[in-house]
């Protein structure tokens, strides 16, 4: 049976424990500022009529959680299809050789930065870091930009938006796991993928050659990708031990 190891298993839980005490933190001040502003408003317009302070008051606030409402509906929707993407690609990366050990949502800290990772796969051929994003529609972009476009087309309409660029992210999670092996006299080779997880996503990306990032989207070519590789350095049991042993702690 193959090895998995779950480091900090409840990082999507408190991902999202976090996001409802920002949300309920947001709705509460929203709620007072509402109730100020329904105040002032009665006030100003009435001449200090309090009594018609209440009724300004239930607009304001019925404007405001309105408001609340769709933000926070939209940033939900974009959390749930991340935690799905990551869900299935953990699905996929379960049916990798026993040879390789997956270790789920591990925190690293080094060199004074800190990052949370998706995946990360160890094999005797390297160490490999997994990104996934959960797009659909056309991608567009050239991996050292800034910014990517992400295009879908509806029934009656064609939705464009602007995306930071996933690719240099990836990019920057190998390169810091890179630094922490030095720093810590680990010889292993680092893999960034970036891991499209909609196979349906149509990817129009130019590369540039200082972004050194595999970019995927198709559950067979991401196995092929992680057991074909080969790197420099052999990653035997007591160097993947000893890795393992960083994550854990």
């Amino acid at each position: 049976m193959k090895k998995t190891v779950r480091i900090k298993s409840e990082l999507k839980t408190n991902k999202n424990k976090t996001f409802l005490y920002m949300t309920s933190a947001l709705f509460f001040t929203l709620v007072f500022a509402g109730v100020g502003f329904g105040m002032l408003f009665a006030i100003l317009l009435q001449k200090s009529n309090l009594h018609l302070a209440f009724p300004g008051m239930f607009i304001g606030i019925t404007v405001i959680l309105l408001a609340v409402f769709l933000v926070e509906r939209h940033n939900y929707n974009i959390l749930n299809a991340g935690v799905k993407g990551e869900q299935k690609t953990y699905e996929i990366l379960k049916k990798l050789p026993k040879e390789y050990t997956v270790i789920t949502n591990p925190v690293i800290h080094n060199r004074g930065s800190v990052n949370e990772l998706d995946f990360v796969i160890i094999g005797t051929n390297g160490v490999f870091v997994v990104e996934t994003k959960n797009y659909r529609g056309i991608v567009t972009g050239n991996t050292s930009a800034q910014t990517w476009k992400q295009i879908k087309h509806g029934k009656n309409k064609t939705y464009e938006k602007e995306v930071k660029n996933p690719a240099k992210q990836s990019y920057r999670q190998g390169r810091r796991m890179h630094e922490m092996f030095i720093d810590f006299g680990i010889s292993a080779d680092v893999f960034p993928i970036l891991y499209f997880v909609d196979s349906r996503s149509e990817l129009k990306i130019t590369d540039d050659a200082e972004i050194n990032v595999a970019i995927i989207n198709s559950e067979n070519d991401l196995l092929d990708f992680i057991m074909k590789s080969k790197g420099k350095h052999i990653v035997d049991e007591s160097e993947r031990s000893e890795i393992i042993r960083f994550f854990k702690k």
